[in-house]
């Protein structure tokens, strides 16, 4: 009886490490392909944070669709779809939030999900405006919310370049300030 609970315990034990090895290597290799902090996901990142001269999804199409600026909307749409693979892979539990917000920001996942969220909920309808894909870049927006429920003092993305430069101002006034100013 001895023997045979020990080979039990044995047994659950192997396939318990099976399981997590599997989930670590899953997670590794996805975060090799990731290519996060390549310089092409950091210049299309750029690219689209300054893409402040828009109000409607009409103004986004007539400055950046994919007839007018191809190469910002693929810009676009590389960035938005590198963070949807990253909640897919918080949604699936194989990458915890902590690693995630040591490889990005959370004011960079919270700041384009706000700004572009209008172009995310059309991605969801038909060009008829009926919602066909509902659960398009869900896995994204739960990042997003997880992000936000972490950060709630993060605020959004600048709205244009002049604010952008001002908030570098602020920051730049924080750093001259002596530690005990702070």
């Amino acid at each position: 009886m001895v023997a045979a609970t020990g080979v039990l315990v044995a047994a659950v034990y192997y396939i318990q490490n099976l399981r997590i090895n599997e989930k670590i290597r899953r997670r590794d290799l996805v975060f090799q392909r990731l290519h996060a902090s390549s310089r092409d996901f950091n210049k299309a990142l750029f690219t689209t944070f300054r893409m402040t001269d828009w109000n409607t999804i009409q103004e986004w199409r007539d400055k950046y669709g994919y007839w007018v600026d191809p190469e910002a909307c693929a810009d676009f749409f590389y960035v938005l779809n590198a963070f949807n693979a990253l909640g897919i892979l918080y949604k699936d539990g194989i990458v915890d939030p902590e690693q995630i917000f040591q490889l990005f920001n959370s004011y960079t996942i919270i700041a384009f999900y706000e700004r572009f969220k209008p172009m995310i909920l059309v991605s969801r309808m038909t060009p008829a405006g009926e919602l066909h894909n509902p659960d398009m870049y869900m896995p994204y927006e739960m990042l997003y919310r997880e992000a936000k429920r972490r950060f709630p003092k993060t605020g959004g993305m600048p709205e244009s370049s002049e604010a952008f430069m001002d908030h570098g101002k602020r920051f730049d006034e924080l750093l001259e300030k002596e530690p005990s100013e702070k």
